[in-house]
């Protein structure tokens, strides 16, 4: 193809524009492939590894932004338990690229490919018209308009992925474009990430219940400006029923610091510490964002892959019930010391009677259930 060359991901040979392979911002003409989200294909590989021994039936993956096809192909390739991917874009020369793709890794027989929209390609499901074991959602921007959709494809015990890219309007330079695509108010503050996160975690929690259905966290990251939620999907309409037991407010003051998560809604809220008024972020998940179990069997996966696993084990080692963390320069700065290492403050922290822990969104910070002026006295 005319613009296109071979470049190779892990163990998939891949047609991509070769100007994506040169360009700071990878260009959407003739088609998409971004370089840099290798990281994010990567874990997707890993948590479909996981996954793939949960599918009872159906063992098929649906990609429904899939552009040259580098994530749908890798797992063609790589996850040999999913037996058919339907790769779909809107972009034709995209899906050619994808195509001859499959013939070079020799997988053309488990590949499927589409030219449609992607609520369109999702209700048709796949050969047999039934829904799919695991849909893939990795979009330009935000996946709001797209979520509904995504639910409803998946299989009883299915597994979801979501992507936003929106990170400005998430993490709180828009805070009006938030709260109408997320339903929640964001926090544009040290940990930004996490609050976008959980943010895009309610939105598909909630929307979930809408349909009678529930989600489960299983895993969930944030690099640079992309964020991914992986969500187990089961049809209940009593668990969908409880869906407010896992969604609240975090409430920040941007005088001292101080940061605490509330199951109400407070817009009148005094920080405890120095009486200014708090900021409240969320409607937005409190949650877990990893199960366990789940990321230790990635882990497994992982083998010579240091990156992934420097993420996974800071999630297997992560505090679930805290929805918000520490930077460690952040708690120097007030100390007006160099800053102490995350393994130093977790230690001290743990020998305090606190719980601590690395966070797998920043590895500069750090969770506690300590309140601010605890951590600065243990540590001074």
């Amino acid at each position: 193809m005319d613009g296109f060359v071979e470049t190779v991901e892990c163990k998939t040979r891949l047609l991509v524009p070769a100007l994506s392979l040169t360009e700071r911002v990878p260009p959407k003409v003739p088609a998409f492939f971004n370089p840099a989200a290798k990281q994010s294909r990567d874990l997707s590989i890993l948590a479909y590894r996981a996954f793939a021994p949960r599918l009872k039936k159906e063992k098929t993956l649906a990609d429904g932004f899939t552009g040259i096809g580098a994530r749908a192909l890798r797992v063609a390739v790589e996850v040999p338990e999913i037996e058919q991917v339907f790769a779909n874009d809107a972009n034709p020369t995209a899906i050619e690229a994808a195509r001859k793709s499959a013939e070079l890794n020799g997988v053309s027989g488990k590949c499927r490919f589409s030219v449609n929209e992607v609520c369109k390609f999702l209700m048709k499901g796949n050969d047999s018209e039934e829904r799919f074991g695991i849909v893939d959602l990795d979009p330009f921007g935000t996946p709001a308009r797209h979520v509904d959709c995504v639910l409803r494809a998946a299989l009883d015990d299915g597994l979801v992925s979501i992507t936003a890219t929106d990170t400005a309007v998430l993490c709180g330079v828009y805070p009006e474009v938030c709260l109408r695509r997320y339903y929640g108010r964001p926090l544009n503050n040290s940990y930004g990430n996490e609050t976008a996160l959980r943010l895009l975690t309610s939105l598909i929690a909630l929307t979930a219940s809408r349909l009678e259905l529930a989600i489960k966290p299983v895993f969930s990251h944030a690099t640079m400006h992309y964020l991914r939620v992986y969500a187990q999907v089961s049809v209940s309409s009593s668990e969908a029923n409880d869906v407010y037991a896992s969604i609240g407010h975090v409430m920040h003051c941007f005088n001292c610091g101080h940061r605490l998560a509330t199951a109400e809604y407070d817009g009148n809220a005094r920080c405890e510490l120095c009486q200014k008024k708090l900021r409240v972020g969320g409607q937005l998940w409190t949650g877990p964002l990893h199960e366990k179990g789940f990321v230790a069997k990635m882990k497994e996966q992982a083998g010579k892959d240091e990156k992934s696993k420097k993420v996974l084990d800071a999630a297997l080692d992560e505090i679930d019930d805290v929805p918000y963390y520490f930077k460690a320069d952040e708690i120097s700065s007030k100390l007006r010391t160099n800053p102490h290492s995350i393994p130093k403050i977790i230690e001290k922290l743990r020998a305090a009677g606190y719980k601590a822990s690395k966070t797998s969104l920043n590895f500069g910070a750090f969770k506690t259930d300590a309140r601010l002026d605890r951590i600065i006295d243990v540590l001074r």
